[in-house]
């Protein structure tokens, strides 16, 4: 397809468009053969994996391939499953229907043969254990700009992707020693759970997702820290949201700015409005967090002899 089509001078394959000529994929849906004998041989899949026979790629609905979607698809197409092709972007993946075909190896994305790709545990927690760095985050009075404080957040994303795979195999004494190796490596003076962020209240979504996988692992003593962290941040963003406007109560707040998100009217006023995305992120980030109080702490011991 890349050679006779894409790269094809043939009029039927080309369209002009003012000065420039352009070069039509005229499909959708692109296969890619896989080698079965090369895939395992190199390691790519593990006993037990359900191997594929092919790749089958829907392109999503783009009306155009910029020339590096082109040479990705090239790179996978020459490579014939001899080396391992990794992704960091995981956007980058969705927009070349290819996201269904990783798995998840620490920070990278592995191309593999399976129609399930989510986390190649063993090989995650080796990497997440002995070769991660953290830039020295665990040495107080290091200060991380905005930038590299979205690098820390891709970390802190990576430690509870795992930990919430682990803890689906059953492995939650391993989930746990994900999350707390975070915690470790990552004093939260330097960068706290609970911060208010740009990129739509980025920070602190990514960390609660981070306390889910603390629930979920079963590390109560963490989860319990992470939450005091988030509430604080979360509790102090409405407070702030409050005070741009009339007083009136969280829930008349975030319902405005959901309404307001969704065209439907809503009542902010002038500054409340530059905040409408993170007025409704922080509300329902806080009724996360509640709930997930409610269904994973433990329950306290109820007296059930007769009196």
């Amino acid at each position: 397809m890349l050679k006779n089509v894409v790269g094809s001078d043939d009029p039927k394959y080309i369209q002009q468009q003012d000065e420039d000529i352009l070069n039509l994929l005229p499909v959708k849906k692109l296969s890619v053969p896989v080698d079965l004998a090369t895939v395992k041989a190199n390691g790519m899949v593990h006993e037990g994996d359900s191997v594929l026979s092919e790749l089958k790629i829907d392109i999503p609905n783009r009306s155009y391939l910029l020339k590096n979607d082109l040479a990705i698809y090239a790179i996978i197409a020459a490579n014939h499953w001899k080396r391992p092709i990794c992704f960091t972007s995981t956007q980058e993946l969705a927009d070349l229907g290819l996201s269904k075909y990783v798995r998840l190896r620490g920070l990278s994305y592995e191309l593999v043969p399976l129609d399930k790709g989510g986390v190649d545990n063993d090989a995650a927690y080796n990497t997440i254990m002995t070769q991660f760095a953290y830039g020295s985050a665990n040495r107080p009075g290091v200060y991380y700009d905005e930038e590299n404080r979205r690098h820390l957040n891709s970390i802190r994303m990576a430690h509870s992707q795992l930990a919430f795979s682990l803890a689906d195999a059953g492995k939650k004494d391993s989930a746990q020693k994900i999350l707390e190796h975070f915690d470790k490596n990552v004093i939260e003076s330097n960068f706290p759970y609970g911060m208010t962020s740009n990129r739509g209240n980025q920070q602190d979504a990514i960390s609660t997702d981070f306390l889910q996988a603390c629930y979920v692992a079963g590390d109560f003593t963490l989860a319990k820290k992470v939450e005091a962290s988030l509430k604080k941040d979360l509790q102090q963003q409405m407070r702030y949201y409050k005070s741009l406007g009339d007083e009136s109560s969280d829930d008349q707040l975030a319902t405005n700015a959901y309404m307001i998100l969704q065209g439907k009217g809503g009542n902010l006023s002038d500054r409340q409005m530059q905040f409408t995305q993170d007025i409704f992120t922080s509300y329902r980030m806080l009724m996360q967090i509640d709930q997930m109080d409610k269904q994973f702490s433990p329950k306290p011991a109820v007296d059930t002899k007769l009196k």
